[in-house]
C-alpha cells in the first residue's frame, strides 16, 4: 500500500490540459489536481463528493443516488456541459447527456488523482468538454501490489466492500478490485413520506501493463457494473377529478408501484505508448463500453390517456399535455363559464378555433370515464448505449522552444429505446486536434490549439485557444486566454420520439392502444456555443512550501439548450442564455512537516436567460481543509464546505476523518471514523431530500497484507 504520511508538496505534472505533459504554470487555463492523500483525507465514497473540493464546482442531488455535478452552475437535474474522463475513456453518456456518478466502474480506492481542467477546453477534448473536463486517474497497478480488503458501515445503510490484488506475470504488472456499495439514501421527502432512493452495486475492476520492449507498453483494463437504484413509480395520473385520480394510484399500488432501475455497464480499454525517439512519442488508444438502464413497471389511468382526440390535442402544441387537466376542468364547466375559456383557448394558447370541437368531444370522453374501471398497462423505460472510439495521438519536441502533440479520432454511438427512440439513434463523430507550445523567450510561453469536429448528427465545429504565459519566476506565471466551445445537442435533445408503448393492456379501452402524450426531438437544434476569457496567476514558494492559483474569468453560453428530459412540454430550443463572470482561488499550503491545508473559493455573478438554468450557481462558494499527522501512526483532516445558494438552498457541512494505522511495511491495518454534519437545516438541493439527522457516519476497516 502506499505510504500516506503527509510529503512534501511537489509541484504535479498534468497531462489533462492540452494533452502535453506540463507543469501548474504552464498550462493555458485553470487545473485543479485532487491528489490521492487528498481523497483519502476527504473520506468521500463517491467522485462528486471529491469534487467539492474544487473552487466553482456545483454539485446538487436529485435523489440519493442520483448527483449533478456542473462547473459555474446552470441545470439542476442534468450535468450536460462537462466531459469526464476515466483513464481516458469518456463516460458522458450519449443518449441523455449526463454523467451517472453512482454507476461509474472504479472504486474510489483505485482513483491516483482527479485532474480538473476548470474552463473550456473543447480545443483538446472535442463537444462536450464546453465548460470543463474531469480526467479520473486510476493508481497505476505497479504502485499497488499485494492484497488490499477494506468493509466501510455506517448510517443510512452504508454498507460497502472492497478488495483488490495486485500481481505481476512476466513482463506484465496487473491489478483487479472487486467492490460493492449500499446505502439507503434520503431517509423522508418534505411531505414526511418515506424516501424510495437507495442503491446497490457490485462492480469488478482489471487494469494492467504489458512492457512490449524498452520503447513500447500495452495498458489494458476491462471492467463490469450491475446495480439497481430505487425509484417511486414515476408514472403521473391524468384523471381529475381527486377522487378518480386517488382510485387509479390505488389500483397502481395493487400492482407494481415502483420503477426501480437496473443498471449494467460493461468497458474494455486497450492504450500502446512507443517512444520513436526521445523527441516522439505515438499512442493509440481504443475502447468499446455499452451501458443499460433498465426499468419496467405497470401503469394505471383513465383510459382516456388513450383517446386519439386527447393524442391530437397533445401535438397541437407544447402546452396541452401539461395543461389538460385544467382544459377538461374549464370546458367542462367545473371552474367557470365554458364559453369564457374557449375565447382563453384560442386567445392566449394558440389553439385554433376549428380544433374547439375536439375539446369538447374530449370533455365528454372524459366525463363518460369517471365512473368506469382504469386502464392498465406494462410500460418500461429502457435504454442501451453503446460507444467505441479509437483515437491516434503523436507527441514531439520540435526543438528546443517547440513542441506538439496532433492527432485524431473516430467515435461510433449508438442509442436503443423503443420508449425513448421508438428504436435505434446512432452518431458518428470524427475528430482533429493539434497543440502547440512555443517559448520565444525564458520568460513568454504561447499556446495555440484546436479541434476540428464533424458530427453526423450536428455538422461541422471548430474550437481554438490561444494563450500567453509571461513568468515573473519559473515557478510563477501571469496567463491569458481566450478559447471558443461548443456542445454539441444529444440524441434525445434532437431526436426522441419518447411515448410509451402498451403492452398487456387490460381495461376498457377501444379504437387506440397509443398513448396520448409524445415527446418528438426537433432535429434541426444548433451547438451551443462558449466564448471564454481568462486572467489568471499561477504560483509556488518553494520556501514556504506554498501552491496559489488564482483566475478571473468571463464566459458567455449562447444558443443554449435549457429544457429538462421530459415527456411533456418538451419543446428543446436554442433560445437561452447565460454569463458568468467572477473570481477564483486555490492555495495548498504544507505548513509543516506534519500539516497541510488547503483553502478554496469561488465567486460567481451570473445572467440565465432561462429559470431553470438560474438554480445551480452559488454566488459565494469554497471549502477549507486541514490534514493533519499526529505520533503513534494518528492522523486526522477536518473539512469544511459551504455555498450560499444552490437551487435557492444555503449547503454547510463539515466533515472529519481520525484513522489509527497498527503495523508497518506490507503488513498493516487502518481503522478510520468518517462523520459528516450539516450546519445548515435544509433540504439538499431539493426540499424533499431530507435525512432524519444532521449527523452521518461510517467506520472502516482497511488490511493490507
Amino acid at each position: 500500500m502506499d505510504d500516506i504520511v503527509l510529503q512534501p508538496l511537489e509541484l504535479p505534472s498534468v497531462l489533462s490540459a492540452t494533452r502535453l505533459k506540463q507543469s501548474p504554470a504552464e498550462i493555458p487555463g485553470s487545473m485543479t489536481v485532487i491528489d490521492r492523500e487528498l481523497i483519502r483525507a476527504s473520506g468521500a465514497r463517491d467522485v462528486p463528493e471529491i469534487l467539492r473540493l474544487v473552487p466553482g464546482m456545483m454539485v446538487g442531488y436529485l435523489l440519493g443516488h442520483r448527483s449533478n455535478v456542473n462547473y459555474h452552475g446552470t441545470n439542476t437535474t442534468e450535468a450536460r456541459r462537462m466531459q469526464v474522463l476515466v483513464d481516458g475513456r469518456s463516460v458522458y453518456r450519449p443518449g441523455l447527456a449526463t454523467v451517472d456518478w453512482t454507476d461509474i466502474p472504479l472504486a474510489v480506492e483505485d482513483i491516483e488523482r482527479i485532474e480538473v481542467f476548470r474552463g473550456p477546453n473543447t480545443a483538446a477534448y472535442g463537444a462536450n468538454a464546453l465548460m470543463g473536463v474531469i480526467n479520473i486517474i486510476s493508481t497505476p497497478p505497479e504502485l499497488r501490489q499485494g492484497t488490499q480488503v477494506r468493509i466501510t458501515q455506517g448510517n443510512r445503510g452504508v454498507n460497502d466492500l472492497y478488495a483488490s490484488h495486485g500481481f505481476s506475470l512476466q513482463n506484465s504488472v496487473a491489478r483487479l478490485s472487486l467492490f460493492a456499495k449500499e446505502d439507503t439514501g434520503f431517509d423522508f421527502d418534505d411531505d414526511g413520506k418515506d424516501y424510495r432512493d437507495s442503491r446497490r452495486l457490485n462492480a469488478f475492476n482489471l487494469l494492467g501493463e504489458t512492457t512490449l520492449s524498452a520503447n513500447q507498453s500495452l495498458q489494458w483494463q476491462l471492467g463490469a457494473k450491475e446495480g439497481s437504484n430505487q425509484l417511486e413509480n414515476d408514472y403521473t395520473v391524468m384523471a381529475e377529478p381527486s377522487d378518480l385520480s386517488f382510485r387509479f394510484d390505488r389500483e397502481m399500488a395493487e400492482h407494481e408501484p415502483n420503477s426501480d432501475t437496473t443498471a449494467r455497464d460493461y468497458f474494455a480499454q486497450l492504450h500502446w505508448k512507443n517512444d520513436l525517439s526521445p523527441t516522439n512519442r505515438l499512442e493509440v488508444k481504443a475502447y468499446a463500453q455499452h451501458m443499460e438502464r433498465l426499468a419496467q413497471w405497470r401503469a394505471c389511468d383513465s383510459p382516456i390517456v388513450f383517446s386519439p382526440l386527447l393524442r391530437e390535442l397533445a401535438e397541437l402544441g407544447n402546452v396541452y399535455p401539461r395543461r389538460l387537466n385544467y382544459i377538461l376542468r374549464n370546458r367542462s364547466g367545473a371552474w367557470g363559464d365554458p364559453a369564457f375559456y374557449s375565447d382563453y383557448l384560442v386567445r392566449y394558447d394558440g389553439l385554433p378555433p376549428d380544433k374547439l370541437p375536439l375539446v369538447d368531444a374530449l370533455v365528454a370522453e372524459h366525463q363518460a370515464a369517471r365512473d368506469g374501471q382504469p386502464a392498465c398497462w406494462d410500460l418500461n423505460e429502457n435504454l442501451r448505449e453503446t460507444r467505441y472510439e479509437v483515437e491516434v495521438q503523436n507527441t514531439l519536441q520540435l526543438s528546443n522552444s517547440l513542441r506538439t502533440v496532433l492527432g485524431g479520432s473516430l467515435r461510433y454511438d449508438e442509442a436503443r429505446s423503443d420508449t425513448f427512440f421508438d428504436g435505434r439513434v446512432d452518431n458518428q463523430i470524427g475528430q482533429l486536434f493539434a497543440n502547440f507550445e512555443y517559448r520565444p523567450h525564458d520568460r513568454w510561453l504561447l499556446h495555440a490549439g484546436a479541434m476540428a469536429e464533424e458530427d453526423r448528427l450536428s455538422g461541422f465545429s471548430f474550437s481554438p485557444r490561444l494563450a500567453a504565459h509571461y513568468f515573473l519566476r519559473p515557478t510563477h506565471s501571469l496567463r491569458a486566454v481566450y478559447s471558443e466551445a461548443v456542445r454539441s445537442p444529444d440524441m434525445y435533445e434532437n431526436n426522441a420520439n419518447w411515448t410509451y408503448t402498451a403492452n398487456n393492456l387490460s381495461g376498457p379501452v377501444s379504437g387506440s392502444d397509443k398513448y396520448y402524450a409524445l415527446a418528438r426531438g426537433p432535429g434541426d437544434l444548433e451547438q451551443e456555443r462558449m466564448r471564454s476569457r481568462e486572467l489568471g496567476y499561477n504560483g509556488y514558494f518553494s520556501n514556504l512550501a506554498l501552491s496559489v492559483d488564482i483566475k478571473v474569468f468571463y464566459d458567455e453560453i449562447s444558443n443554449m439548450i435549457s429544457q429538462p428530459l421530459q415527456i411533456v412540454n418538451f419543446v428543446p430550443n436554442n433560445d437561452s442564455f447565460s454569463r458568468f463572470q467572477g473570481a477564483e482561488t486555490q492555495l495548498d499550503w504544507k505548513m509543516s512537516r506534519r500539516d497541510r491545508v488547503r483553502l478554496t473559493y469561488a465567486y460567481i455573478d451570473f445572467v440565465a436567460t432561462n429559470r431553470l438554468d438560474q438554480r445551480l450557481t452559488a454566488r459565494n462558494s469554497g471549502s477549507a481543509a486541514w490534514l493533519r499527522e499526529w505520533p503513534a501512526g494518528f492522523e486526522s483532516s477536518l473539512i469544511y464546505y459551504g455555498a450560499d445558494m444552490l437551487n435557492e438552498r444555503r449547503f454547510e457541512r463539515l466533515d472529519g476523518r481520525v484513522a489509527k494505522r497498527f503495523g508497518s511495511g506490507t503488513n498493516n491495518l487502518e481503522l478510520a471514523l468518517t462523520w459528516q454534519y450539516r450546519l445548515d437545516d435544509e433540504g439538499l438541493t431539493w426540499p424533499e431530500n431530507l435525512y432524519e439527522n444532521r449527523s452521518h457516519y461510517y467506520v472502516s476497516a482497511e488490511l493490507d497484507f
